[in-house]
């Protein structure tokens, strides 16, 4: 038997601030589902660093830092990539404690903005 969580829609917050860090501590894989309209690049990272090193609490996905490339596999093609542009249904194995998608807040045709974002974790037992 698995258990699953699904993420509400975080496109306001992409859209807004142009990256959405989650933790994905105790779960197997997270699904990217991403609705078009679809305009620039969505970076895919990964990171195990909390930042507790340097703070008396421990670290969380707000204080997450050192984030690299880590691939989403396209649950329609099979191909997988670090950089997300078209809307489609995305998955990704979790090797790292945090999962952040980046968008780009640079004006003009390359601003990332997604119609909706959907996350959904789920743990096979």
């Amino acid at each position: 038997m698995g258990l699953s969580r699904p993420i509400g829609d975080l496109s306001a917050t992409l859209n807004s601030v142009y990256n959405i860090t989650q933790d994905l501590s105790g779960w197997d894989k997270v699904d990217i589902q991403v609705v078009a309209p679809v305009t620039g690049s969505l970076y895919v990272y990964g990171s195990n660093d909390a930042d507790a090193v340097t703070r008396v609490q421990m670290g969380n996905a707000s204080l997450a830092i050192n984030f690299t490339p880590i691939q989403a596999t396209n649950l329609a093609t099979g191909v997988a990539t670090n950089v997300i542009t078209a809307a489609g249904n995305y998955k990704v194995d979790v090797n790292a404690q945090f999962l952040r998608l980046q968008g780009n807040p640079t004006t003009g045709a390359t601003i990332t903005n997604v119609y909706k974002l959907l996350l959904f974790n789920s743990k096979v037992s």
